[in-house]
């Protein structure tokens, strides 16, 4: 089985932890299927066994990117689960 790339640093901050997927879909309102379309887009994550971990830094950054404009956790969870 061919070693998955992650463009993640390997320096542990821990101001930023690693947060599991099911975290972003509780947070942002995100649903499973978009996070997957995320991370085949490009969205750097660690997988460990079947579980994936995104630094909350690294969401809001790829969803800048892809939006182009500065992106805030209000904005996105209009749920208010925050």
């Amino acid at each position: 089985m061919p070693k998955e790339n992650n463009s993640m640093p390997t320096h542990f901050n821990p101001n930023d932890p690693p947060m599991p997927l099911p975290y972003f879909e509780r947070k942002y309102g995100t649903s499973r299927t978009t996070l997957w379309r995320y991370r085949k887009a490009g969205l750097s994550a660690i997988s460990v066994g079947a579980k994936s971990f995104v630094r909350e830094s690294d969401f809001v950054a790829f969803l800048e990117r892809m939006n182009g404009q500065t992106v805030s956790a209000v904005s996105l969870n209009q749920r208010g689960a925050l």
